[in-house]
């Protein structure tokens, strides 16, 4: 069976599904699989690993320019306290992220990656 999102429910969705990998990085001191693909989707990283020392997430973005013989990348701390608002600010709407979204909503809802559907 299908589920149906307009944008807007969408965007409600994905951030109680981030409240939940939040709150299950700090009861299981990782991140899961789809937390850490939402992270590295929505802020085009490189890797993203949880830091238990810090209790923060850490970002691996490349920041390289062309003449670069050598991948360059910058690492950003979030703190596990700031990663929901952090993540919620990273949420773009263009058809692919949306398609992308979904298909994270729908893994966790148990419901098929192509069950979730996104209506304009």
């Amino acid at each position: 069976m299908a589920a149906y999102f307009n944008t807007s429910q969408l965007k409600r969705s994905m951030q109680d599904l981030v409240r939940e990998y939040i709150q299950e990085c700090r009861e299981c001191e990782e991140l899961s699989q789809d937390c850490m693909d939402l992270i590295r989707h929505n802020f085009l990283a490189e890797f993203v690993v949880y830091n238990k020392e810090e209790n923060a997430i850490e970002v691996g973005i490349e920041v390289s320019k062309e003449d670069d013989p050598y991948p360059q990348i910058k690492i950003y701390t979030i703190p596990l306290d700031e990663a929901e608002r952090k993540i919620d600010h990273s949420f773009r709407k263009n058809h692919e992220d949306l398609e992308f979204y979904a298909k994270l909503l729908g893994k966790r809802k148990g419901l098929g990656a192509d069950s979730v559907v996104v209506m304009e």
